[in-house]
């Protein structure tokens, strides 16, 4: 990787260029699966950029699953993660339902937006492109059990009402009410510490455990002949129950 340099003319952050150089390696397969990954201070050295900076570009990575660290050990190029076909998949408040449990949705926020540079590059939109940000939180058992923060390309959808977002799952509006294709879908599941904007909201108190399920979704779709990009981050509280994603072989 020593002739991957970063730009420094380009506006985009220097971290997030080192992720994507990096990234394109691993899906080039210049790089193999369970190789170990150059060290930080070597990154560093050979990128010309600042160990937070580096540090910053492991982390997409890691949250992509491109790469897993290993403490005392390293950072290792990850075994491919298996994806799934999105209508093998059920919407977990469908199968809650499924199951008598009733769930009611309170959409926080629904709003059309300028995307930050983040979202924008995992949505692979233009500049000025507008999204659709939905922020949902969903009871059940008479608790918070999760919120979904979910990204749009405006051009897919255009406004969701929000009695729409009350009564229907993601999956249901997106196959359904607006008739698009699912493709392909991608899930990365760990556990963080939640912020306090999170952990209020799933009533997370001080005494119990501060680990919740963090779920990113990325779904493709089908629109105009053209792929595009749907992103969801999920957080789901541990205390309030479990959920099993299951495919058949």
């Amino acid at each position: 990787m020593e002739d991957l340099k970063i730009d420094r003319n380009l506006k985009i952050p220097y971290y997030y260029q080192l992720y994507e150089k990096i990234a394109r390696e691993i899906e080039a397969n210049n790089i193999h699966e369970g190789e170990k990954l150059t060290g930080e201070l070597d990154l560093c050295k050979s990128f010309g950029v600042s160990r937070i900076t580096v540090r910053q570009a492991l982390k997409e990575l890691e949250l992509n699953g491109y790469i897993t660290r290993e403490r005392g050990k390293g950072t290792f190029i990850r075994q491919r993660i298996e994806t799934h076909s999105l209508q093998k998949v059920s919407s977990i408040i469908e199968e809650l339902k499924k199951e008598g449990i009733k769930t009611k949705n309170m959409i926080l926020e629904n709003i059309l937006i300028n995307p930050d540079e983040r979202i924008r590059k995992m949505l692979c939109l233009k500049e000025g492109e507008k999204i659709l940000f939905i922020k949902r939180l969903v009871y059940a058992y008479n608790a918070p059990l999760y919120i979904t923060r979910a990204f749009f390309p405006a051009e897919l959808t255009g406004p969701i009402k929000n009695k729409i977002l009350s009564e229907y799952s993601f999956t249901k509006i997106i196959t359904e009410v607006f008739n698009l294709r699912l493709v392909h879908a991608k899930r990365i599941l760990e556990a963080i510490v939640p912020d306090p904007e999170i952990a209020s909201m799933l009533e997370i108190n001080q005494d119990e455990k501060k680990a919740v399920n963090y779920l990113q979704t990325f779904w493709t779709v089908n629109h105009l002949n053209k792929q595009k990009t749907i992103y969801f981050e999920e957080f789901f509280n541990p205390l309030k129950g479990r959920f099993i994603f299951e495919k058949d072989y």
